[in-house]
């Protein structure tokens, strides 16, 4: 009695064992393909709902805004009318004081200083300079890192743009596509001030209107100029200032969001020497010939070796004998009764050359 099959090494090159293989490759691939759609979180937000500070949610609590780029045109005065400026709450401090006297630095900004500035005018009037100016001086005096750590995320361009007031002031992080980036003169202010940088970027929410900020110092390497076909990547962290009204390259009238910040981070990309489009077409074509080959030269190999395999003697003894009633005609049969007879016989008949029965001698 056997207890244990007879182990046998499988032949890879039947058709069935090589559709088993091909199954099981697909299968590793799907489980793969679902692998990388379930590490992305974004596959999940149907069931857990989109993070409190993505900005498609605040986008999507908000009902559709109008927002107003114009810009307010002041009437030009008669010779003997003058203007008077905003009265001050309270008058800017001589100096900037970034630090507490517990060492910590001191990213508030008081409000009441913000007073005079007004959205939707035609560039800095003279009443809001000194303000901008106060705010350049406190944001170089902090640290990149602590000014990053302490903002908060900047609401979606339209909220912005249609609540300027609440937010003047605030300090805020915001992402984008930088645009155009130069030096601006500097002029004489109270904070020693010395150096200004203009630049204008596209963040992901705000379409084809940009942001405009200020700042006081540039990243090493950052690329300048009126035109940046690159548009390199760049994050922004600075106090909201205004709506300020420029004249844009159509030459209308607009405005756009004016932050104040001690510097623009920049995110450059590593550099490559793309291969020209000929050569990558050459390693193309080449890589899916030598890949075609290969595959034709495989599937003759599986037929040559099903074809060797079926003139084999085990493939032979491997077929199913023909089980038909036909094939069970000519197949001799036995009657059982028959049997039955010929072992009584036998044993009454003794064997030739036996000794007889004690009773006869």
């Amino acid at each position: 009695m056997r207890f244990h099959n007879r182990s046998t090494t499988p032949s890879y090159f039947s058709r069935r064992d090589q559709i088993r293989l091909f199954r099981l490759v697909a299968a590793l691939g799907v489980i793969f393909l679902a692998m990388l759609y379930a590490s992305r979180e974004e596959n999940w937000y149907w069931l857990t709902g989109r993070p409190a500070d993505d900005p498609a949610r605040q986008q999507a609590k908000e009902p559709p805004r109008e927002i107003d780029f114009s810009v307010k045109e002041e009437a030009p005065l008669r010779p003997d009318v003058f203007r008077s400026e905003p009265k001050r709450e309270i008058e800017a401090p001589e100096k900037v004081i970034a630090r507490l006297e517990s060492g910590e630095f001191d990213v508030r900004v008081d409000p009441r200083l913000l007073n005079p500035v007004s959205d939707s005018n035609l560039g800095i009037r003279s009443d809001e300079a000194n303000a901008m100016y106060y705010l350049l001086a406190k944001a170089t005096a902090i640290p990149q890192n602590v000014l990053e750590q302490s903002a908060e995320p900047a609401p979606p361009f339209v909220v912005v743009m249609t609540e300027s007031p609440q937010y003047r002031g605030k300090l805020m992080t915001v992402k984008g596509n930088l645009k155009r980036l130069k030096s601006l003169p500097v002029e004489e202010n109270r904070y020693g001030v010395e150096s200004l940088y203009e630049g204008w970027f596209f963040s992901k929410d705000s379409g084809t209107h940009p942001w405009r900020v200020l700042c006081t110092q540039l990243p090493p390497g950052i690329p300048t100029g009126d035109d940046l076909a690159d548009m390199p990547d760049v994050q922004i962290t600075g106090y909201y200032f205004k709506k300020y009204g420029y004249p844009s390259a159509a030459g209308k009238l607009q405005t756009a969001p004016l932050l104040i910040a001690r510097q623009i981070r920049w995110f450059p990309t590593a550099k490559q020497t793309a291969p020209s489009s000929s050569g990558a077409v050459k390693y193309i074509v080449s890589l899916f010939l030598v890949i075609s080959v290969a595959l034709v030269f495989l599937i003759w190999r599986f037929m040559v070796s099903d074809q060797k395999f079926a003139r084999s003697r085990t493939a032979k003894l491997m077929q199913r004998p023909d089980m038909s009633m036909e094939s069970l005609k000519d197949i001799k049969t036995v009657d059982i009764n028959d049997v039955l007879k010929q072992m009584g016989q036998q044993k009454e008949d003794p064997p030739a050359g036996s000794d007889k029965p004690d009773s006869q001698k």
